[in-house]
Order: structure tokens, then sequence, then C-alpha cells
């Protein structure tokens, strides 16, 4: 047993003197793998969050994530995270929060040496983080650093996320340290910030982040948005920046968290644009219905701006050898666009792009629907009782438009007019607004 004891303290011994080394004077960056988790936010949206920890000292990790996972969010910038330190207990914070949430975890440190371990910053992400780099910000005491990553939200869109937290020495420090985020998010319009800024809005180093940023809360959220300190909040220094790029609407909540730290945190949900729909990752309540007739099924649904459709999508929690065919109408049953489907993942979401995205008009009512030849289709009772929007898009209520969503059983399928007890049949669309 005492070659495999050695060899135990020879590796910890490595990775501890890899966690202690020193800074280098240039930004370092570290790419790795990362499982990929599937993103909770419905209809192309993402929920950002951000929240100063404090490294647990005032409840538990478990309490902590407890918050977190009220909010589903896809993003989570963490401040004040310990990493190994005897005050903590010698507990990967980091980590841990990342089991307890089910997302991937990066921690960056601002510290690199602190109470024989490590503290600074994390990002929590539903989907695969790519990249981490460490930028020193000009500090005058303790040493605060922009943590900078790469999200991949699919293939073709890698997303900066930036999290930091400002010093506490005076205003003009957190007005350098706003100058240093700025030139490092400079040229990446669709950049994420969150973090403890010590400041007030009203502060300079805030406003001159407003030149390049803008502000969540300011955009979407209702009320004062204080933060700080949790149990009886009287100032607003948790903020939740985004780049150039992020135009559609934003909403912006600070949830009651009193007691777990001494900071409330802030969540926005976003729009992604080249990715919305009306249902993204959901699924139904009943998968499978016992119903084997040929049937067609649909939703009535719209935009608020001008746009394409790009693909049509729809849920099945079963196969059909025969295949599918997805079309797109008119309210008043003109076919825009019909494609052939095959079974993909099952149970799953069927998606097929088209090979010619539709022009759909603001305000204008479209169907789109699906055929399937042994029925079995997913479907939700009382699904449009009541209006679903999801980013630009929205199913209107069922007794708004005469019902929704709607169906027709024929041989070959067609135009669904029927409705039955405002049952959504999980069949949705990729939208994607005009610039």
């Amino acid at each position: 047993m005492r070659p495999r004891v050695h060899a135990v303290l020879a590796f910890l011994l490595v990775a501890l003197l890899t966690r202690c080394a020193p800074p280098e004077s240039t930004p370092e960056e570290e790419a790795f793998p990362a499982r990929a988790t599937q993103a909770l936010t419905p209809g192309g949206g993402l929920r950002f969050m951000t929240y100063n920890i404090k490294h647990g000292e005032l409840s538990s990790l478990e309490a902590i994530a407890g918050v977190i996972n009220a909010q589903a969010p896809d993003l989570v910038a963490l401040q004040e995270v310990d990493v190994l330190t005897v005050r903590s207990g010698k507990v990967d914070q980091a980590a841990r929060l990342g089991q307890l949430t089910g997302m991937n975890a990066v921690f960056v440190p601002s510290l690199l040496s602190f109470d024989s371990g490590q503290y600074g910053l994390a990002l929590l992400s539903r989907y695969p983080i790519r990249s981490s780099q460490r930028i020193a910000l000009r500090s005058a005491a303790e040493q605060r650093i922009l943590a900078l990553y790469t999200v991949e939200l699919d293939a073709q869109h890698l997303l900066p996320v930036g999290v930091t937290h400002f010093g506490t020495t005076d205003s003009a420090e957190r007005l350098n340290q706003a100058a240093d985020v700025k030139a490092a998010l400079a040229g990446q319009p669709w950049a994420l910030l969150g973090g403890d800024f010590n400041a007030t809005p009203s502060e300079a180093g805030i406003s001159s982040l407003m030149q390049q940023l803008t502000d969540a809360w300011s955009r979407g959220g209702s009320g004062s948005g204080y933060t700080s300190s949790a149990g009886f909040p009287t100032r607003r220094i948790d903020y939740l920046m985004l780049g150039s790029a992020w135009t559609s609407p934003v909403s912006a909540t600070v949830p009651g968290a009193s007691s777990q730290s001494d900071h409330r945190p802030v969540v926005a949900t976003l729009i992604l644009p080249w990715r919305q729909s009306l249902l993204g990752d959901r699924v139904p309540g009943t998968p499978v219905q016992a119903d084997t007739k040929a049937v067609e099924v649909g939703v009535r649904f719209r935009s608020n701006v001008a746009g394409t459709v790009t693909a049509l999508r729809f849920y099945r929690g079963t196969g059909n050898a025969n295949g599918y065919v997805a079309r797109l109408w008119t309210l008043s049953g003109t076919l825009l666009a019909q494609v052939p489907v095959r079974d993909g993942r099952l149970p799953g979401w069927q998606e097929v792009t088209l090979s010619s995205p539709v022009p759909i008009t603001a305000g204008t009512t479209y169907v789109v629907s699906y055929y399937s030849s042994n029925g079995q289709f997913a479907r939700d009772v009382d699904g449009f009782a009541s209006t679903l929007v999801s980013g630009n898009l929205t199913a209107p209520a069922s007794a708004s438009v005469g019902g929704n969503g709607v169906y027709v059983y024929a041989s070959g399928g067609g135009f669904p007019t029927n409705s039955y007890k405002d049952t959504n049949y999980w069949v949705d669309v990729r939208f994607t607004p005009a610039p």
C-alpha cells in the first residue's frame, strides 16, 4: 500500500503547485472540454444570473444551490468563491456547486494563494464552457480580476461571458477597473458580464461601463433592484450587463434570498434571436396519446416582429416508420412550406430545417402542423387555455382565436381547423427576427 500512498501524495502536490502558480504578465487562458447539459430556458431564451455567495459563510452550499436551482438559470456568475481554503473546510466550492446544480463549473482565482487555497470567481453553465481567461484589473488593494469564459451555445455560437468583482477602496479604483473590463470586452457585441461591482448606478465606473454595455435591470427590471445587504437591501451594486447585440426584450428580477449570503442575486431572461421557439426544450405531460388514427396536429401562432421561420419542429414520444410531414400555413389555409421528417432521437424533439426560410409578417397569425399516419401524438389538455408568450412568439389563448391547438383526422393529413379542450399538441417553429 505504501507505493500507492506515495503516488497519491505526489499527485496532490502537483495539483496544489499548479493552483498556486504565480500570475503571468499577460492574461492566462485555459481551454478544456466540458460536458454538455440541456438548457432549461424555453423558447430560445437564456437565463443569466449573478450571485455573490460570500464563500458560503452565512449558510451552506446546499442552501446557496437551492437559491440557484429555484431560478433555473442557464448561466450563473459567482463571486467570493473559495477553493480548498481552511476557512471553508478545504472544499472546492465551485466544483461542489456544479454538482449540486447539475451544471458545468469553472473556477478562476482572483487570489492565487489564500488561506492554503484560492479565492475568486466561477461560472456555472448548462452549456459547455470551452475556455477561461484570467485578466488582472488595476487594483489599489486586493487583486481584482475579470474571469472571461467562452461558452458554446451551439456549433455556430460561442458566447463571451465575463464575471468580475470590483474593489472596495474608492470610486477611482472602480473606474479604472471598469475601463479594463471595457478593453477586454471591446469588439464582442454578444458579451455578457455579471458581478458585484461595489458601486451604485450613479457612480462613474457604472456610467463608464454603460457607454459600451447595457444594464439588464434598467431594461427589464421593476422596482429598486436593491441587492445589498440581503437581509434588508438598500443598495443596487450587483449587475448583469449585455453587449450591443442584445437588442431583444429583457426581463430581470431580484429573488428574495435574504439569508443565504449578504447579497441577493440578480436574474435576467434574454432572448437568443437566432433560435427562438415557442416551447424550447420543454417536454409534454402526455408524450404519447393512445390514438392510432392518421391525424395532422398543430398550433396557431404569431410574432410581434417580422422575421423568418427557419425550421419546423414537434415532439414525439414514440416513432413512426413511415415518417411525418411538417407544414407551415397561413391562417386561411394557404400552404407556405412542406417538408418530410424522419424519426430522430426518441422520445424527443424532431426538427427539420427549411431549405428556404419562410418570411412572416408581424402580428399575423400562422399555423404550423405535422402529419402522422399512426397518430400517437403528444398532447396536454388545457395547454392553450391561456396565452403562451416566448420571446417574440405568441401562441394565442384558445378562446381568442376560435380554438388553439388544432387538428384534422385525414389520410395524408391536411389543414387543421378543429380544436379540442385547448390542447397543446407540441408543435413548434424556429424563428429568427428580421435585422
